[in-house]
């Protein structure tokens, strides 16, 4: 989960990240956990954390194969 890691570097907490990003606490834990974000939700995460948004995209599509793999 790259955007825990990416706010654990910066030592922010999940309700600071909230602030920084416009984005609630509930939809960070959830993107926290592994769920798909919205392209919105990512796109203001990378904005923040100074990313490019495809390094995000990427991160979401290996959870959903891993997902999709593990539930074969």
């Amino acid at each position: 989960m790259i955007v825990k890691k990416l706010r654990l570097q910066k030592s922010w907490s999940q309700e600071q990240l909230s602030q920084f990003s416009g984005l609630s606490v509930r939809t960070i834990q959830r993107i926290e956990r592994g769920h798909q974000g919205s392209v919105e939700s990512l796109k203001s995460l990378a904005a923040v954390f100074q990313i490019e948004l495809n390094e995000l995209q990427l991160e979401q599509n290996m959870n959903t194969t891993n997902t999709v793999n593990n539930s074969e």
